[in-house]
């Protein structure tokens, strides 16, 4: 464009000075040219030396469209130039000053047009257009949308893999977890329960890799969507800290959870994204640290009268990043230290997903790293606030180890429920009935959709559940036929649709043709009962209160429990009846609880002690805390009391008190563990043995 103004500024000078010549009578220098007038030759003269200079083909004429000057690149496209006064007879030549692109079959080139109005001076008035050969642009541009079509073919294909892939690995994960499921609630066994737990993980480690493809392929065709809604903080946190926990025990890794008790509980936001950054933070730590402890820290400041920001934080002791090496963090698809980390798993995306999702929430990723050290990891969000009231102590209500093993729990029961579960896998079809044993549902079952049909002409259902792809007639016709089945009585009956397809905009799709909902799999109970509980009536089930239940029945058979270990050991620093609740009545697992309480307590101890006698009173805050949770679910009541108002002062910055309580503290932190060693070695139940 630049090049396009020179030149045109060039031709308004040549006329400028042809005008010039032409009213002070000057001549210039004489060329052999064809009898045009005076007018003509004098702009041929004035101008050749200028626009003759392999520029493109251009042409000058008069208001009148009388020629006054053509260049030698005119006449190879329009010969017959040389032999006319004016253009006005020839409407190829007279259109190109109304035209955007000229094609010339002869010469085989493209030429774009432009043209221009010189300004009137002493009675000289014209125009002129000029034809730029863009004809090796043309072919770039071709050649450039041609690759366009290609990729836009080949992000087609790449789309329609990862639906197929998957669907195809979704199936068999979903038979996987719903089974093992299954058997987690099921089995008595220790040694069975440890198998399913490993399977249960590797399952959901399989499962989160292709969740990370499907996520990294939204975010890259613009078609992650961020759905901002309520939601309680520590449930999000519960669930992140149960998922993390596991992982890091399994790594001999602390992991210590920092988090404010004077949050908001109810917020607004997009719950399942934040979970997955902070899942992705967490999980990402405890892969690269080998030994030392992971840190949650959540806190949060004041953003105007309705709205907050969250503060979240991950740190770790793990193998730590070079500063040339962060940027490549967030590359998709690359890791760092490929040699070094080879043995880590992962698929270089996780980093890269995250920074991607918090740009979407209006938030941003910061890395500080010291190499061979350790990671930070934070960011803050601006979140929305419902319900100021505060989360309070919601580690000791909500959050289970893994030692614990939760048990499964329904919901609710619904003993008049009756619903259809269709499914071409037989292995679907059982996994569903067998989530679903204990809310004491009915539960037909149908392999295809010509057997739906057939059981949906005699029962009324409350709620269908139904695969898409299915042989022969997919859930889609088989849901459509349904619907205009005369006589049916589950015309209005809502059809969930459970698909392993679970690409972008597949939700969007069901919903319009006609499903109430949708459920990717695999298949978890506590989904799977929410989801058809959202579709009942009222009238029809009975929430299960497990807070009564837990006081009516299962104190009872703890008190028995620890009433039997009392009588061969006389614990005094512990509660035993509130250990042997936290183990849910399970006596070798609350050894375990003991054992690990123990083997943990001299790396713990130092940490204590060491902030202490440095007065790093911010690190001491976070070690008491932890020791807080951990004595308490021991049953170490006294002491995590004394460890929370420790806490309580570093929060405040009473330093006074610390100082004035810390011995008392690692005092009655070494009497418990001397009971707990006395125990666990054997002893015979006398103070004497407890002390000595």
């Amino acid at each position: 464009m630049g090049f396009l103004v020179v030149v045109m500024g060039a031709v308004i000078i040549g006329m400028g000075v042809v005008i010039w010549k032409l009213r002070t009578g000057l001549q210039p220098g004489a060329v052999p040219l064809p009898d045009h007038g005076e007018e003509y030759d004098s702009v041929k003269v004035v101008t050749t030396g200028i626009l003759n200079k392999d520029i493109g083909a251009i042409l000058i004429v008069s208001n009148e469209n009388k020629v006054l000057f053509y260049n030698h690149e005119f006449t190879q496209l329009f010969p017959n130039i040389v032999n006319i006064q004016s253009i006005s007879e020839f409407p190829e030549i007279k259109k190109l000053f109304h035209e955007e692109e000229y094609v010339s079959e002869e010469l085989s080139k493209i030429y774009e047009i432009r043209s221009e109005t010189l300004e009137e001076q002493d009675n000289v008035r014209g125009r002129f257009v000029w034809l730029v050969d863009i004809t090796g642009h043309y072919k770039t541009n071709k050649k450039l949308k041609e690759l366009k079509e290609m990729a836009d073919a080949a992000n087609r294909a790449k789309t329609d893999f990862l639906a197929n892939m998957s669907h195809e690995i979704r199936t068999p994960i979903n038979t996987v977890l719903g089974m093992d499921e299954i058997i987690l609630r099921e089995t008595t066994e220790i040694s069975v329960k440890g198998y399913a737990e490993n399977i249960r993980e590797a399952a959901t480690t399989l499962l989160s890799l292709v969740n990370d493809l499907l996520d990294f392929s939204k975010i890259e065709c613009g078609k992650m969507e961020i759905l901002p809604a309520e939601y309680e903080v520590a449930n999000l946190l519960t669930e992140v800290i149960n998922m993390v926990e596991i992982k890091a025990a399994n790594k001999n890794l602390e992991f210590i959870p920092v988090i404010s008790e004077n949050i908001p509980y109810l917020l607004f936001g997009d719950e399942i994204r934040i979970k997955q950054v902070i899942i992705n933070l967490l999980t990402n730590a405890v892969k690269y640290t080998n030994e030392g402890s992971v840190v949650l820290k959540v806190d949060w400041k004041e953003a105007g009268d309705s709205h907050i920001m969250l503060i979240i934080s991950v740190t770790d002791t793990g193998i730590g990043i070079k500063e040339e090496d962060i940027n490549r963090l967030f590359v998709s698809f690359e890791r760092i230290e490929e040699e070094r980390n080879r043995n880590i798993e992962g698929n270089g995306l996780g980093l890269s997903i995250t920074k991607q999702l918090l740009e979407l929430m209006d938030s941003s990723l910061k890395v500080r790293s010291e190499y061979g050290v350790g990671s930070t990891f934070s960011f803050t969000l601006k979140q929305g606030i419902k319900d100021r009231k505060p989360i309070g102590k919601f580690r000791e209500k909500y959050s289970y180890s893994k030692e614990k093993d939760k048990k499964y729990r329904t919901m609710f029961v619904a003993p008049d429920v009756r619903i259809l579960v269709v499914d071409d896998n037989a292995m679907n079809l059982s996994v569903a009935e067998g989530l679903l044993k204990n809310t004491e549902i009915k539960v037909d079952k149908a392999a295809d959709g010509e057997k739906a049909l057939e059981l949906c002409m005699d029962i009324k259902y409350d709620v269908i559940l139904m695969d898409h792809m299915m042989p022969r007639m997919d859930g889609i016709e088989t849901m459509k036929r349904l619907k205009e089945m005369s006589g049916s009585p589950n015309a209005e009956t809502p059809v969930i649709v459970l698909t392993a397809n679970a690409i972008s905009g597949v939700k969007e799709m069901y919903l319009k043709e006609g499903f109430v909902d949708y459920m990717s799999k695999p298949i978890q109970g506590k989904r799977l009962e929410e989801k058809i509980l959202k579709y009942l009536p009222s009238n029809k089930y009975v929430m299960v209160e497990y807070d009564e239940i837990e006081k009516s029945v299962f104190r009872s058979l703890w008190q028995e429990t620890a009433d039997r270990i009392k009588e061969k050991y006389p614990f005094e620093c512990l509660d035993i009846v509130t250990a042997i609740e936290s183990a849910e009545g399970d006596v070798e697992c609350f050894k375990f609880l003991l054992e690990s309480f123990r083997d943990t307590s001299d790396k713990n101890k130092a940490d204590i002690q060491g902030s202490f006698e440095e007065k790093d009173f911010a690190n001491y805050t976070i070690f008491v805390h932890a020791l807080k949770s951990t004595s308490k679910m021991i049953g170490a009541e006294k002491l995590s009391e004394q460890a929370r108002l420790l806490e309580m002062a570093g929060k405040k910055g009473d330093i006074h008190y610390i100082v004035e309580n810390h011995q008392k503290v690692m005092e009655l932190y070494e009497e418990a563990l001397e009971e707990i060693r006395d125990y666990l070695g054997g002893g015979t139940g006398t103070k004497e043995e407890v002390t000595n």
